[in-house]
């Protein structure tokens, strides 16, 4: 483990965090609560909103220290995400406002690195990023996995279990391994419709 690589894991019950805490995150909103036990790595890139909570169990880790165009976690304002929910960061992660994230949820910007003929090991390997977007009002099922280099378009919503390996536009439903959209709606008949 590098210096830069420091992990503190937050030993506080939901409504119990400190303001010295908070005070070594980028930005931590009014009203908003991180819940015991959770991973939290180099969170002076972190920034939380106002009015949100993350559920116990989460890791919010930012791999500043493996990578150097590392930037930020930006979490938005009124935001509720599940239990276990992970957010690997080595580029930038952005959720908008008003987001809902189901338990076990995973939404990664970086890869190991993935060169079979070196003689480093994959999980040493420097890591490759793509920045994510999470527009404002999705909704994310349980069992979630959002890869590298996805935006999710507001108020979209992905099924449970899903593995978002490409971009989902505004207004859509998208499933499956790996997704894809189904369903979009329609502002004339004011109803999801078949793709």
């Amino acid at each position: 483990m590098g210096v830069k690589s420091v992990i503190i894991n937050f030993l506080f019950r939901k409504g119990f965090m400190s303001k010295k805490w908070k005070s070594r995150f980028a930005f931590f909103g009014e009203n908003s609560e991180i819940e015991y036990p959770s991973v939290l790595q180099d969170v002076s890139k972190t920034h939380i909103g106002n009015n949100t909570t993350i559920l116990r169990g989460s890791r919010l880790q930012n791999y500043s220290d493996k990578n150097a165009t590392a930037k930020e976690i930006v979490i938005g304002n009124n935001c509720y995400i599940g239990f276990g929910v992970s957010i690997l960061n080595a580029g930038s992660i952005r959720i908008d406002d008003e987001v809902l994230i189901a338990s076990n949820v995973l939404i990664s910007s970086e890869n190991h690195g993935m060169n079979p003929e070196s003689i480093i090991p994959y999980m040493d390997q420097p890591l490759d990023s793509k920045d994510v977007h999470i527009e404002k009002g999705v909704w994310i099922g349980q069992n979630v996995c959002i890869l590298p280099g996805v935006s999710v378009g507001e108020k979209a919503i992905i099924g449970a279990g899903s593995v978002v390996t490409k971009s989902v536009p505004s207004y859509s439903i998208a499933v499956g391994n790996p997704a894809k959209i189904i369903k979009k709606y329609n502002f004339d008949t004011h109803l999801w419709e078949k793709c």
